[in-house]
């Protein structure tokens, strides 16, 4: 990812801010509803964008659980998958403004603007940032029997025989498609793109021997770690805590990073105080010992954040997604 990540002891700070300004704001007159009844007084429900399996709904049920001991509330996780991340993205956007309905955003609903030409929600005005979570890499796999030991092995035969070879994604210009796109202009290949409905599948064809090679997220890392398949490179800038011996893209190929963030984003209209009281919980359960560790176990970084530092990196995105698209030309067929 080419983004910077927030500074923790910025977002700290800021955090701080936030909460002095919210306790003055309540002290200072009637309020509203935040004040009488404290957020949360019911269930909460997390909507993630993909079908159950893959790295962001994993994330999610974690998250879920460390925010639910938090509230002494249950949090609920709901798949809503379909449409490239955009059908979770729009039932969110046209949820009730109160906190109580989030979506669980990835790297992929920045890349949607520059992909559709009409959207049922506007991602930056209709969602409000609430809080970054993670960032992750994409590792490269092969299938166990490969005859591709290393990342130099399989560039090798993306240049003598890119054309003949295939590679799978979790959908149509996921982050997946983008970094096998970006590989096959690197090589100068025309490996042919195989799309499934998330990385679960993919990874089953993975498995099958359906497909040469797979960009999967941290839901594969297991099956990397029990030798079930081969990963050749990360496509973070550098190397991953969780696969210290296994090289980043950039090593070979310079430039090339992608990266898989998640965070937490509300109906635009959501009160801020509301906002800052989710974000004040993601804050705490950042720093838990245990969930630090669950997330070093799927080679996840934490990104502490406030909603503002969200809200930009979130923009930034947007326009580093749009430029990668109109550069190798991936376009939603």
């Amino acid at each position: 990812m080419t983004s910077e990540r927030p500074d923790p002891l910025q977002a700290a700070r800021k955090m701080a801010a936030i909460g002095a300004a919210t306790c003055a704001a309540l002290a200072a007159g009637p309020a509203p509803a935040l004040a009488a009844d404290a957020f949360p007084s019911r269930p909460v429900i997390l909507v993630v964008p993909y079908a159950p399996g893959g790295g962001a709904d994993i994330l999610a049920r974690t998250v879920a659980k460390y925010l639910g001991r938090e509230w002494n509330q249950p949090v609920v996780v709901e798949s809503r998958a379909g449409g490239g991340t955009t059908i979770g993205a729009s039932y969110v956007a046209r949820a009730r403004p109160d906190g109580y309905t989030l979506l669980v955003s990835v790297t992929q609903h920045a890349i949607a603007p520059s992909l559709f030409k009409q959207l049922p929600y506007d991602y930056l005005k209709d969602l409000a940032p609430v809080a970054l979570l993670s960032d992750s890499p994409f590792i490269l796999t092969v299938p166990e029997r490969s005859p591709y030991a290393n990342l130099s092995d399989l560039l090798a035969a993306l240049q003598h025989k890119g054309g003949s070879m295939n590679f799978g994604s979790s959908g149509p210009a996921s982050v997946p498609h983008l970094a096998g796109e970006m590989l096959n202009q690197a090589t100068g290949a025309k490996a042919t793109h195989i799309p499934f409905p998330g990385t679960a599948p993919a990874f089953t064809a993975l498995l099958g021997e359906q497909i040469d090679y797979l960009f999967g997220d941290t839901s594969v890392l297991p099956s990397v770690l029990a030798g079930k398949v081969k990963a050749l490179a990360v496509t973070t800038r550098d190397r991953s805590p969780a696969l210290p011996k296994v090289p980043a893209m950039s090593e070979t190929i310079p430039g090339f990073a992608l990266s898989s963030w998640v965070g937490l984003e509300a109906p635009a209209g959501t009160p801020p105080a509301v906002i800052a009281a989710i974000n004040a919980a993601v804050q705490k359960i950042l720093k838990d010992p245990d969930l630090l560790k669950s997330f070093a176990e799927t080679a996840k970084v934490p990104l502490p954040s406030t909603p503002a530092e969200y809200g930009d990196f979130r923009k930034a995105e947007v326009e580093k997604f749009r430029a990668l698209t109109q550069k190798i030309g991936v376009k939603l067929e």
